[in-house]
């Protein structure tokens, strides 16, 4: 039987240094790698990768892509793996920026008062 393509995956938030996204497990996959890279470089050397698993508990299977350059363009995509640990193709590829590091105060931590 042949691996499945990766899921689709679904944004959920991002920050200066993380990026975080769900997706819909396939009924036949429980193990995934996520994997993400700078847009303009190569998939043959992504910049970083992390597993995920499918749970019962849970219709979506949750990730995080971490360690990330604030203010940067980066490429997300998943591969299913199989019970002999084979990957089969990637999904489609997500692309999102990460926060710019802020020099203003933050809104909760700052008061003007206007006279």
């Amino acid at each position: 039987m042949s691996i499945p393509a990766g899921p689709k995956l679904d944004f959920i938030e991002a920050s200066e240094t993380t990026i975080s996204l769900q997706f819909q497990p396939l009924s036949s996959i429980e193990r995934y790698e996520v994997q993400w890279k700078l847009v303009e470089h190569e998939w043959s050397n992504p910049a970083g990768s992390t597993n995920a698993t499918a749970s019962g508990k849970s219709p979506n299977v949750r990730a995080e892509a971490a360690e990330l350059t604030p203010g940067m363009t980066y490429c997300i995509r998943a591969c299913c793996i199989d019970p002999s640990g084979a990957k089969g193709v990637p999904g489609p590829e997500l692309i999102i920026d990460t926060e710019q590091v802020g020099c203003t105060p933050k809104a909760d931590k700052s008061c003007c008062t206007i006279q």
